[in-house]
């Protein structure tokens, strides 16, 4: 994928979770699968997951070839990179303390949350604008699951993973 589908696959994946989210009742909401996230938690994870990876993409240039280095490897595929972490998830891989939802949402929090998700989305769509092809596949960030990705990769599993909580945050309603 380049830039662009990147971008656009981000933007849709989650607009369809916001809108699915913003439909809820505070009933619905609160509603989980015993073990399972409910879905304003659902939506927390995906906002505190986000917060690093716009962070780390507004960073000038050098400071991820220098804290993290350079690839080393060409990009997978989206399809590679989604396939990855579901096997990571199956080996039991699950989100560090720091992504996990710590209180209960309100329908009133869980609006605000909606708001600030959208704003980092739009910040993210910019910032992978504003890099070039090729430094989406030479730039490398850390992931807590999949190790080493690049710029490249790191779009991918933003624009997957609010789409895998997305499937999860419906889950709980049926």
């Amino acid at each position: 994928m380049n830039r662009t589908e990147i971008t656009t696959i981000l933007e849709q994946n989650h607009t369809l979770f916001i809108d699915f989210i913003g439909s809820l009742e505070e009933d619905a909401l609160q509603k989980a699968t015993p073990g399972k996230w409910n879905a304003a938690e659902q939506l927390e994870h995906v906002y505190l997951c986000l917060r690093p990876i716009v962070l780390a993409f507004r960073l000038p240039n050098f400071v991820p070839k220098l804290l993290f280095g350079k690839a080393n490897r060409e990009s997978k595929s989206y399809e590679a990179l989604v396939h990855a972490y579901q096997n990571k998830l199956q080996q039991g891989g699950k989100a560090p303390a720091v992504y996990v939802p710590k209180t209960p949402a309100t329908l009133r929090a869980t609006q605000k949350r909606i708001e600030q998700v959208k704003a980092l989305v739009k910040t993210l769509i910019h910032q992978i604008d504003k890099h070039s092809e090729s430094e989406l596949d030479k730039m490398i960030l850390p992931h807590p699951l999949l190790g080493k990705l690049t710029l490249r990769e790191m779009g991918y599993f933003a624009a997957y993973h609010v789409a895998h909580h997305h499937k999860q945050a419906e889950g709980n309603l049926l």
